[in-house]
């Protein structure tokens, strides 16, 4: 995935380079990282945010949704290798050692930033770390598995959200309201992305959910995950003192989601639509995490 010209692989000063592309390659992952900010703000409410625990949070998450990206790519280069298939990895173009000992470093780097927040932090990263590694090693590739790999997918966003609330060391009925939240949003991406390598997955034979459903049915499935959403928000309102203008905007990003899925589903087959709509997806859902962090704070300001 990442071509490397002959010069730079002699010259160490272009390690710089090489973990940019290396970063630059898997841009998406940033989801993770804004969904254990998100929840970092709601779990710390009216506390003034600690801007070092914030850097790590964040960090943490990134590399850790950023390593696992890199090691189910690496794992698909010794399957592509084994069917003797030629892939952008399998050239002699990608440093692929200096690629897998970035990816351990992440883990690693990761990891330890999130035990110098504290204990619970640091255990969710080991239990994401397990989820990634279950998710591609060939012993259990559960990405391979109908509905598992987008469960898997979505428990790591769960987790990643989980971390926020762990890093403020506070825990309540809206923060896990945040983290579902954040769960579904995923369950939405992993559809969309099956969709859009429907043909590719067909002549694999692999098992997904547009292919098991047909794409049709798989829309539906996507609108009755957000439509999941809002009920949170409703219940949010109802039930963990979220304003009513915390509710309102929830809505209104929700609503706009489902009219583009809905422009998304008549034009599936334009990767470019695709590729906007996922990163709506995952935008969507901070902004839904900031809508309920806004609610409360209202809420709890009008007691003052």
């Amino acid at each position: 995935m990442l071509p490397v010209e002959k010069n730079q692989k002699k010259n160490p000063k272009n390690i710089f380079v090489f973990l940019f592309l290396l970063i630059k390659s898997r841009t998406i992952v940033y989801g993770f990282a804004i969904a254990s900010l998100g929840t970092y703000f709601i779990a710390n409410g009216f506390q003034t945010p600690d801007p070092l625990v914030i850097l790590k949070i964040t960090t943490s998450t990134y590399l850790l949704a950023l390593a696992t990206y890199l090691y189910n790519d690496l794992t698909d280069l010794r399957i592509d290798s084994e069917n003797q298939t030629e892939t952008s990895y399998s050239t002699k173009k990608v440093e692929h050692g200096r690629i897998l000992f970035s990816t351990i470093s992440f883990f690693i780097i990761s990891i330890s930033l999130a035990f110098s927040i504290n204990l619970l932090v640091g255990i969710s990263s080991l239990v994401f770390t397990g989820l990634a590694i279950a998710y591609s090693h060939p012993m259990t590739h559960l990405k391979d598995m109908f509905v598992i790999k987008t469960v898997v997918t979505a428990l790591g966003g769960f987790i990643a959200s989980m971390m926020g609330a762990f890093a403020a060391e506070n825990f309540s009925s809206l923060v896990l309201a945040s983290s579902f939240i954040v769960f579904l949003f995923y369950f939405v991406n992993g559809p969309l992305n099956d969709i859009r390598d429907v043909k590719g997955d067909q002549i694999g034979g692999r098992r997904t959910i547009p292919i098991v459903l047909g794409v049709k049915k798989s829309f539906y499935l996507i609108n009755a995950i957000v439509l999941s959403v809002i009920s949170i928000l409703i219940i949010s309102f109802l039930m963990f003192n979220v304003h009513f203008l915390g509710l309102i905007s929830g809505l209104i990003i929700s609503a706009y989601l489902l009219m583009r899925i809905k422009k998304l589903s008549y034009n599936y087959v334009n990767r470019t639509l695709m590729n906007k709509t996922r990163t709506l997806v995952r935008n969507s859902m901070f902004a839904v995490q900031i809508s309920l962090w806004f609610g409360f704070i209202i809420t709890n300001f009008e007691f003052f």
